[in-house]
């Protein structure tokens, strides 16, 4: 269904499927005054909540959340996005509204059949839902190629995503799922989860064939001091796609942060919490990388201002 614009041509318009109840979300705006909009978003069964800010004449990004939920670091992870050029849209899917609940929404997931009871070899039903979202983004900006990063929980959710060909950069940052507690608790190497995905195996292989062809990219990345990401989830990425995957790992692996726990999420805690960090810091260089990855494959010979 194409996205009905307002008169500027920036809204986007509710999409709605039979049966299923129409879902509005309180009103949000970031720390810097960024005020996002919303639409509602039904497909595949499911209904969810859609923050968006930007132009239609921009790139977009499909941003969806980690472990934590809609917390203050994913939004001002959009805004520093939004800031260096893009439209950006975050889907709510879990969680309380601007708040880090990591560990209460953990449990409710485990047990959530929309997130697919986070097993190894399962792509999650929310990933359905997630691809008729990018295709509704992408017609909304004129049918452009657009990016898809996950983090966390969600960071295996854009390996179904490349499969679709509005896809073009896809970001895989920490992908933890399926966890193993044995090694994120005491750093035992002793579950087969470490390297497990929570994508089918025929998705990895269409997946696989896109990235081969030339017609998508796939940024992974992880600290190497984290537990709840271990290194032989991004080696197992690197095993499944020999080409079109871009992996970068930073920091060292006995680092901790400034709350002196292990380094995991990336482009959103890791940055919040150490504010007067220089840019060579890992955190920023991170978020360098990924702007570069992304001007690669969304707007090539576009500049960026300065973080």
């Amino acid at each position: 269904m194409p996205a009905q614009r307002d008169p500027a041509g920036n809204a986007v318009a509710d999409v709605d499927e039979p049966g299923v109840a129409k879902v509005t979300g309180p009103a949000l705006e970031g720390s810097s005054g960024t005020v996002f909009r919303q639409f509602s978003f039904a497909s595949a069964g499911a209904c969810h909540c859609v923050y968006y800010a930007g132009e239609p004449h921009q790139p977009a990004l499909l941003v969806m959340q980690e472990i934590a939920g809609l917390s203050p670091g994913l939004i001002l992870f959009a805004e520093r996005l939004i800031a260096a050029g893009y439209s950006v849209y975050l889907p709510w899917l879990f969680g309380p509204f601007r708040d880090r609940a990591p560990l209460r929404n953990a449990l409710r997931l485990c047990i959530s059949r929309e997130f697919g009871y986070l097993r190894a070899g399962r792509s999650a039903p929310v990933t359905d839902w997630l691809r008729a979202l990018s295709a509704h983004i992408s017609r909304h900006h004129g049918n452009a190629p657009i990016g898809a990063i996950g983090m966390c929980l969600t960071g295996g959710f854009v390996i179904p995503l490349i499969i679709d060909p509005q896809v073009r950069a896809a970001v895989a940052a920490q992908p933890s799922v399926p966890c193993s507690l044995l090694y994120a608790g005491w750093g035992i190497r002793a579950s087969q989860k470490l390297g497990a995905l929570n994508v089918t195996a025929e998705q990895i292989s269409q997946a696989r064939s896109r990235l081969m062809s030339g017609a998508a990219e796939l940024l992974a990345v992880r600290c190497r001091a984290d537990r709840i990401c271990p290194a032989e989830k991004i080696q197992r990425l690197q095993r499944e796609f020999p080409r079109g995957l871009l992996a970068i790992e930073y920091g060292e692996p006995t680092a901790r942060n400034a709350l002196g726990a292990r380094s995991h999420a990336t482009y959103t805690k890791e940055y919040r919490i150490a504010p007067a960090e220089p840019a060579e810091h890992f955190a920023r260089q991170a978020f360098d990388d990924l702007l570069q990855f992304l001007a690669r494959n969304l707007c090539a010979g576009r500049t960026f201002p300065a973080d």
